[in-house]
């Protein structure tokens, strides 16, 4: 790093000090206004009675031949301070943009520009702070400005510490760029509860280059932004060493032993037949490209029964808090999802056309990271005791035995994925992505290995990780990141291999009359006590209270819970969404398994769900969870 630190980068940030930006509202009477200011000397636009003005008030500044820093430094620079006012009495959503300033570009001779992953930038609004890397949708911040409110900011910008030899002689223009738009006022989005984080688990942040630790005291998610919080589990080595770290210091791969990613609590609904069309969208949303799923987020207090669905025209309503949010008798705040499938360090061969028998054992040691094989050919009953076993006493990963509940995924925990990915806080809101690229991008490495990307949603099994999960490679045509894109969210924030990779057990199985079913044969089952598909009886291990497992009292997915459709399940609501393989519970295949593998092509995705027997296989893995216990 000192040798980093003495090779000169010239970094030539240009902006505007104290920017007023004013949004007024006047009686607005028109629906879907949408106006847009652009950091230039005193302008106005009037649509309707939709007003905004933006006066500048002071002449741009310069910085050149600027090095690396690290962030502590980075926020000693001189702040750009603007504000934005609303001077009506209607709410308006707003987006605010670092654009490129190519007017200055042009008058730089022949000079290059930095690429976003070396820019750092730390955004103030009011009391908070949010220190991230520039990505390439130069979003900096969203939200709503109610009638008559101000909201002040501060942005100060650095080269990234991290920054490699390409980033010398390169330099950055920027100004500012406000989207704004009526907000139809059809639902409170409510803001997100915060992660609920264990002396254990590192909450982390990526900077373009690597994940550090973040500082919980500022803004180090947004979903609003499709930033979804992360934090890891590390050695014991290493552990104390990271606890007591400034914010900032890198976290080494090679220490992480897990990485989860936190989904709040929510409500949902569905525009029927196949979601809402959001604004600028031309064609309607149908079955093979569907649309937003309306979310809105609650406190752990909140539970809605409503429908989870409505009709075009009508108003939103009917929210459904899905049941992935209970745990035995309480109401969660969120839940912690592992970012990848789960991979392991064993003496078993998870190869490509057979699994080593020995991969069914509990005593090795799960891991949670890029770049693993994903642990295959271990029954279900098996992968619940390994999912268990992290929170035990005496485990690697520094849990205690109060704080989580460590299990295998039910099939309701997988569907917090599906409609959070589907909705605008996910990689369908994700503005880097149009038309089919909004569907998460498919790992169809064959190999299983975890974090891969194809590039694009539909695509057919290949030999080779085309892409890795830290890819930010990216498009202009709506494609987006190559990596990230193949995450629930569409960066790197979010959770990889549910579309693709290897197919994942989930704890849904099929119970007709009460009586819990283990699977196929006496060979190929899940090495529960239970019925077989001839209606005789095995015995077995031992099942665990309900609360770990979705059963399900029908193989028709409209009629599966108690007779109804089953609600905030992901089954019948979403079936075929993206083309997606759905296929519901039989008495051979009593077990759920979620997400698709490469060779099933275009029929994999987020929304697939297929029936297994529950046995040791090729192509079926698993994923961790982990639920506060308070």
């Amino acid at each position: 790093m000192e040798e980093k630190k003495s090779k000169k980068k010239c970094l030539k940030l240009s902006y505007v000090l104290n920017i007023v930006l004013i949004l007024l509202i006047i009686g607005i009477s028109y629906a879907w206004l949408h106006v847009t200011l652009r950091g230039e000397k005193k302008v106005s636009i009037v649509g309707n009675k939709l007003e905004l003005m933006l006066d500048e008030t002071n002449e741009g500044i310069q910085i050149e031949d600027a090095v690396p820093v690290k962030d502590e430094q980075g926020k000693e620079v001189e702040a750009y301070t603007f504000t934005l006012e609303n001077k009506g009495n209607k709410k308006i959503d707003y987006s605010i943009y670092l654009d490129t300033d190519s007017e200055a570009m042009k008058e730089c001779s022949n000079c290059q520009e930095l690429e976003e992953k070396d820019i750092r930038y730390e955004l103030k609004k009011d009391n908070l702070y949010n220190t991230e890397t520039l990505d390439s949708s130069r979003l900096l911040d969203k939200g709503t400005i109610g009638g008559t409110e101000k909201i002040s900011y501060e942005l100060k910008i650095w080269l990234n510490y991290d920054a490699d030899n390409d980033a010398q002689g390169k330099v950055f223009y920027g100004k500012i760029r406000v989207e704004g738009v009526q907000n139809t006022g059809e639902y409170d989005n409510g803001k997100p509860n915060a992660p609920v984080l264990s002396d254990n688990m590192i909450p982390v942040v990526y900077n373009g280059y690597n994940w550090v630790k973040a500082d919980t005291n500022s803004r180090w998610y947004d979903y609003e932004r499709q930033m979804w919080a992360n934090a890891v589990t590390v050695t014991n080595e290493s552990r104390n060493s990271y606890q007591q770290a400034e914010v900032g210091t890198k976290v080494n791969m090679d220490d992480i032993l897990q990485m989860f990613v936190w989904i709040p609590r929510y409500s949902y609904t569905i525009q029927q037949p196949y979601g809402k069309k959001e604004e600028g969208r031309k064609d309607e949303p149908s079955q093979l490209l569907p649309g937003e799923i309306d979310v809105k987020f609650i406190s752990s207090s909140t539970k809605d029964d409503g429908k989870a669905q409505y009709n075009k025209g009508e108003k939103v309503k009917e929210w459904f808090t899905p049941p992935g949010f209970t745990f035995g008798d309480k109401n969660l705040s969120g839940i912690w999802i592992g970012k990848f499938e789960t991979g392991n360090i064993g003496d078993c061969t998870p190869g490509y056309s057979a699994v080593d028998t020995n991969c069914d054992r509990e005593n090795f040691i799960p891991y949670i990271k890029p770049n693993f094989i994903s642990w295959r050919g271990i029954r279900v009953s098996t992968l619940e005791l390994v999912s268990m076993g992290i929170t035990k006493v005496g485990n690697i990963y520094g849990f205690d035995q109060t704080t989580y509940d460590s299990h295998a995924s039910k099939n309701t925990e997988w569907a917090l994925i599906s409609y959070l990915t589907q909705s605008k806080y996910g990689k369908y809101g994700n503005s880097l992505y149009t038309g089919e690229n909004k569907e998460v991008y498919m790992n169809n490495y064959t190999k299983f290995l975890t974090g891969c990307s194809s590039g694009q949603g539909i695509a057919y099994a290949s030999e080779n990780c085309t892409y890795r999960y830290d890819d930010t490679t990216s498009q202009e045509d709506g494609t987006g990141y190559l990596g990230g894109g193949a995450s629930s969210t569409g960066n790197i924030t979010g959770i990889y291999d549910v579309n693709g990779g290897a197919w994942e057990y989930v704890m849904g199985n099929l119970s007709e009359d009460g009586a819990k079913r283990s699977g196929y044969t006496e060979a190929q089952n899940s090495g529960y006590k239970g019925k077989l598909s001839d209606e005789s009886l095995i015995e077995g291990r031992e099942w665990n209270d309900n609360k770990y497992y979705d059963f399900y009292s029908s193989t028709n997915s409209k009629t599966a819970c108690n007779g109804s459709p089953c609600k905030g399940h992901a089954l019948s609501e979403i079936a075929g969404w993206y083309g997606d393989f759905s296929a519901m519970l039989s008495t051979t295949s009593p077990w759920l398994a979620r997400g698709d593998w490469p060779q099933d092509d275009k029929l994999s995705g987020v929304f697939s769900y297929y029936p297994h027997y529950g046995s040791t296989y090729l192509q079926t893995t698993f994923r961790i969870v982990l639920t506060p216990n308070s």
